[in-house]
């Protein structure tokens, strides 16, 4: 079985040490795109299930313990042009303010 980065099929001398394959003008030439160093199976990312158990602790945390303010009364949705993927033209900044809760007060 030939290694993903050292096989013929997908390369032309793929022994050879060419930086240039990957020059910007070949981005998105196929070729590039089979090179993806944390694949699926088994060389995908060993943290992937880690890191989406504690992305959602952490979120669920900060919603739990902090009030979300922005500025001003409304949130600006107005897109950027141009690019592959949409962004927000003004970005989304909120502040946190902690809440003040107390576990230990009595009734």
């Amino acid at each position: 079985m030939a290694m993903l980065m050292r096989d013929p099929d997908s390369w032309e001398e793929p022994l050879e040490f060419k930086p240039e394959r990957f020059l910007a003008s070949s981005i998105l030439s196929e070729q590039v795109l089979k090179y993806i160093p944390f694949g699926s199976g088994l060389r995908g990312c060993p943290g992937a299930n880690l890191a989406n158990i504690l992305i959602g602790t952490a979120i669920g945390t900060m919603v739990q313990w902090f009030d979300w303010r922005i500025k001003g009364d409304k949130v600006n949705l107005e897109e950027a042009a141009g690019g592959m993927n949409l962004t927000m033209a003004h970005p989304l900044k909120c502040n946190p303010v902690a809440r003040n809760i107390n576990f230990l007060a009595s009734n």
